[in-house]
């Protein structure tokens, strides 16, 4: 406590000038430049910050790791508490996996531990376990279980699957954990059992109002009001040096306080508290059943919600503080040091870890500059505390243990993602988020953790659906002459739905398709272009801009073929503008050779495209209205034959038009030039 002090009274006004971690990363000024270095580097980031590391640096590290190790020590405890399994798993955990994530992790700051969210998982995939030694050996195989899935997710780089994980949806399901997390230390907090929806009728309020629960009712209060005091405090940019430093080992302070009231309380008085903890460093022992084929088909499902939830929360707060610091972290070495680490830690007994957030910020504003402050100091203090110190925590309250996790849990909780959808949108009907976050939030307090979770990760995936499934289209018009000026509008064709001064051209639409035409979407997309033509009479053309239309598939190709050709039995001509390279040759692949579009249309701009279709293209006849017709949608080689009937009666509608050779542009212009006399023959062909 005195040496955390020392150096918070030198050195906490100086905040972070004397953090620079930027020589250690990477991708700093001294790096490596030999491919095998950088090899070696890029599976073992050790090898580089390592040979970087200044002896300067371990002032800081050395300070910075005794404190966490200290709030990780009465951290393990909760969180063992909150898996169901023995309190002394709980640090067993924070031994060997903050040593491996060393080798491996890429993130200067991150405190590999235990965690609430993960401890919750874990609690609840194996609360139907009755022995605790049991649940304590499962927890083993299912660390083992995420370390390995987590390992093979970070070989084969699936960092990519996490990221259908919505953060409107993870929001409300995170917050629904920290509400389920806060509900379950009840019992704790109030020292004793307390009634449930089948027991309240026959619940004996008159025997369970005790003296020592009462004493653990307002001592769990008083504690919960300290530990968020001194998080306010902590949070403060001015504050006495000894409330700083109090504020950064708070947990390690409400415990010390437990320790002290349990021990000096008459025995009626007295809380409920830790008692026996078994001490004495971890041996190595392979988890029961993990050879067991069965055993890893009943608890895979938990695993794998687990292993998202460890790399989700993890990468999130690890970034958080390396963005604040200026350097890059790799996912896939990210997945690599937490699955490796959470597969070594089964064999000593750990539960699940993962990075914790409060910790890693412990370790940033402590002035850590590498993971030996960040995890190997505080692993080698928790390898102290568990060989010779374990007697200090018989007396710690389970009340004090529950207001840690209570007070974390309500860290974690993200009410502020619920106001900002409420009031960015305008309608009741554009809050699809607030819907989404609620749906989370209530399916993880009613229907449990893990279907919360999976009721956040189904919704997630049904948005990505349907916002695939529904292309964004624009109707442009175009700015007048005054309006150009406008420093939002980058071009003088807008959308006009944004711009109330943009006017659309006469007889011409001008569509604009933001992102991929694919299979999914295509069909909505013809269908919203007939609807425009039908519900807008005199249309001579319609013009596609592909500027924001990177990708078509063949199904978005074969439904455009289609789309030419049901527009062409209207009179109505496509014409295509601003296309990128990769649809524009195969377009050029597809409907270039067959005379449907005008084959200099693919490298038109707009304005050239509606130059085009006004000279042209002849405006169909007024006296014939224009009908919505589908055309019948075909396979591939009927396509093709299509093609060759159409490529065949190009020379004789050309002669027909009184149009030129086939073999040139002025091919082009015959088919589209077509007057008003010959508009019917056009037509049936």
């Amino acid at each position: 406590w005195m040496l955390q002090h020392h150096w918070l009274k030198v050195s906490f006004g100086k905040s972070h000038a004397m953090v620079d971690p930027s020589p250690l990363m990477a991708n700093g000024a001294g790096a490596s430049k030999s491919s095998v270095s950088q090899h070696v580097e890029s599976i073992f980031p050790i090898w580089g910050w390592g040979k970087r590391y200044d002896r300067d640096l371990i002032r800081g590290d050395l300070i910075g790791g005794i404190t966490l190790g200290l709030v990780l020590a009465s951290q393990s405890f909760a969180h063992a508490s909150l898996a169901r399994a023995p309190l002394i798993q709980g640090p067993y955990s924070c031994v060997l996996p903050p040593m491996i994530y060393c080798l491996f992790g890429t993130c200067m700051h991150a405190s590999v531990g235990t965690g609430a969210l993960v401890a919750l998982l874990t609690g609840e995939a194996l609360k139907n376990i009755p022995s605790e030694a049991e649940r304590g050996a499962a927890c083993t195989l299912l660390s083992v279980m995420v370390g390995t899935l987590l390992a093979l997710m970070g070989i084969c780089r699936l960092a990519f699957l996490v990221r259908f994980f919505s953060r409107v949806a993870l929001s409300g399901f995170i917050t629904g954990s920290g509400v389920v997390i806060c509900l379950s230390q009840l019992q704790d907090l109030t020292g004793g059992p307390l009634p449930t929806w089948t027991t309240v009728h026959d619940f004996s309020w008159a025997d369970a109002i005790t003296p020592s629960r009462v004493m653990a009712t307002f001592t769990s209060c008083f504690m919960v009001v300290v530990l968020g005091w001194l998080r306010k405090i902590k949070e403060a940019e001015v504050a006495h040096p000894w409330l700083k430093s109090a504020s950064q080992v708070k947990e390690l302070v409400v415990a010390g306080y437990g320790i002290l009231l349990c021990a000096c309380l008459p025995e009626e008085f007295r809380m409920p508290y830790i008692g026996e903890v078994e001490g004495g460093f971890p041996s190595f022992k392979v988890p029961p059943g993990v050879l067991s084929h069965a055993k890893w088909i009943e608890l895979l499902p938990s695993a794998v919600t687990i292993a998202a939830c460890v790399f989700i929360s993890s990468f999130a707060a690890a970034k958080r503080f390396a963005l604040k610091a200026g350097y890059t972290m790799s996912a896939t070495n990210e997945f690599v040091a937490l699955g490796v680490s959470n597969f070594c830690g089964g064999f000593l007994g750990a539960i699940p870890t993962q990075v914790g957030l409060s910790r890693t910020a412990i370790a940033y504003e402590a002035g850590i500059h590498s993971p030996i402050g960040s995890n190997l100091i505080p692993a080698l203090c928790i390898m102290v505390l568990v060989q010779c110190c374990t007697g200090v925590f018989y007396y710690v309250p389970r009340c004090a243990l529950a207001c840690i996790i209570v007070v974390g849990s309500l860290g974690i909780c993200d009410w502020s993602t619920l106001g900002v959808l409420y009031r960015t949108p305008e309608t009741w009907k554009q809050r699809r988020g607030v819907a989404i976050w609620c749906i989370s939030f209530l399916g993880t307090i009613f229907l449990g953790v893990f279907s919360g979770l999976l009721w956040a990760t189904g919704l997630s995936i049904l948005m990505l659906i349907k916002d695939s499934a529904q292309p964004r289209v624009y109707e442009l018009g175009r700015l007048p002459q005054y309006y150009e000026d406008d420093p939002y509008a980058s071009e003088h064709w807008v959308p006009s739905q944004l711009y109330g001064h943009a006017t659309p051209e006469e007889g011409i639409i001008v569509l604009r398709l933001e992102g991929d035409l694919n299979f999914a979407n295509c069909e909505r997309f013809t269908d919203l272009v007939e609807r425009k033509v039908c519900q807008r009479g005199g249309t001579r053309a319609v013009i596609f801009d592909g500027c924001s239309c990177p990708r078509m598939d063949m199904t978005a190709l074969m439904n455009l073929q289609d789309l030419v050709v049901g527009l062409r039995t209207s009179g109505v001509a496509l014409v295509f503008a601003n296309t990128l390279e990769r649809p524009r040759k195969r377009l050029e692949k597809l409907l270039g050779g067959t005379g449907l579009i005008p084959q200099a249309s693919l490298t038109f701009t707009i304005d050239e495209a509606v130059s085009f279709s006004k000279t042209q293209v002849a405006p169909p006849a007024p006296d014939k209205p224009q009908k919505r017709r589908k055309v019948k949608r075909t396979n591939l080689g009927q396509f093709q034959l299509a093609r060759l009937k159409v490529s065949e009666s190009m020379p004789a509608l050309a002669q027909l038009a009184g149009g030129e050779s086939m073999s040139s542009r002025g091919s082009e212009v015959s088919l589209f030039s077509r007057a008003n006399s010959n508009h019917s023959v056009a037509s049936m062909a």
